[in-house]
């Protein structure tokens, strides 16, 4: 499938040129985890995988706001598994999720440090469990001396201690360990060189989403041919890692835009916005902020993503814009 981008160089128009393939997967930290989770039920026929970096369960909140901060993330008990999929069966049966059948055989990888007093790691290792529940292949990682953060190779914070933009410099690198999970035989040990030039923004809507007015997509520059056939991967950052929080942080230090220009993959980074009234701090609606449909295919935000995703993939895409135009990028 080839995608086209319209970008302004010079005030000329540049036509780019881009293929997605079927090998699609999410990931995503914290309330990105939970996001990428629910996200991945309900997408399942499109979605193949995702990669949860503290994170919970499906549904785990239950759309209560006091069982998400008790039960999903200070002590990760009282989560029953069980329930948790007859609720994704009766979704299933009214067509609100996709067929849970998709899951069987999926690549999921699971991350929770053992300094993580934000979500508790029980919380995640009763992911791992769920999952396993549902016949996924499951790679988890639990005994890593880490922070709630986003671990790297060697940007961010002190990997032990949770604190601002929450990414880690923790001499692991997060997305490329889930990744190669993700994609298995895809994905090399080896790391591109980025380019400024490579990041677009993508429009995203605002109507009851709670969501900023623009995505953000690294589009390697193997990717940018008539014959490519890049895979698609999509992050969903956590709470207080908005733009407005760290900026451009999220986009482009997580170490994600590296693993894609090595391995021919494209990084679709949807963004949350704060709201005073329910969602102060930026998070992903995993707990029905919005509404009570939050984790199904009614839900505004994973409507809002699949119709990103199902852009990407149409080749309609005459928004899309670079964010860093040649001419302001120093050679």
């Amino acid at each position: 499938m080839k995608l086209l981008f319209v970008l302004f160089v010079f005030g000329i128009a540049t036509a780019v040129q881009v293929g997605i393939s079927d090998d699609i997967t999410v990931g995503g930290l914290s309330s990105g985890a939970f996001m990428a989770v629910q996200t991945h039920v309900a997408l399942s026929e499109t979605v193949k995988g995702a990669a949860v970096f503290a994170g919970g369960p499906y549904f785990c909140a239950m759309a209560d706001f006091a069982t998400a901060n008790t039960n999903c993330m200070a002590l990760g008990t009282n989560i029953d598994i069980d329930h948790l999929i007859s609720v994704i069966k009766d979704n299933e049966a009214k067509g609100l999720v996709d067929s849970s059948e998709n899951l069987a055989g999926s690549n999921v990888y699971v991350f929770s440090g053992t300094k993580d007093y934000t979500v508790n790691p029980k919380v995640n290792q009763n992911t791992q469990t769920f999952y396993e529940k549902l016949g996924a292949n499951v790679e988890s990682l639990f005994d890593f001396d880490a922070a709630h953060t986003m671990p790297t190779e060697d940007f961010g914070a002190i990997c032990t201690v949770s604190m601002p933009p929450y990414i880690g410099k923790c001499g692991l690198n997060g997305a490329q360990a889930s990744l190669q999970h993700l994609h298995q035989d895809k994905v090399s040990n080896k790391l591109g060189e980025t380019s400024a030039s490579n990041v677009f923004s993508i429009p995203q809507s605002t109507d009851g989403t709670v969501m900023g007015g623009e995505a953000f997509a690294y589009i390697p520059t193997a990717c940018q041919s008539d014959d490519a056939d890049c895979s698609l991967h999509v992050v969903f950052h956590g709470c207080l890692q908005t733009i407005k929080d760290i900026q451009m942080q999220y986009v482009e230090s997580t170490g994600y835009n590296e693993v894609a220009e090595a391995n021919d993959m494209v990084i679709l980074y949807p963004q949350a916005v704060s709201k005073s009234s329910g969602n102060p701090y930026g998070c992903w609606d995993w707990w029905g902020f919005i509404n009570n449909d939050y984790a199904t295919n009614q839900g505004k935000q994973i409507a809002e993503v699949k119709r990103l995703i199902d852009l990407l993939k149409s080749g309609d895409l005459k928004e899309a814009k670079q964010v860093y135009p040649r001419e302001t990028l120093k050679e």
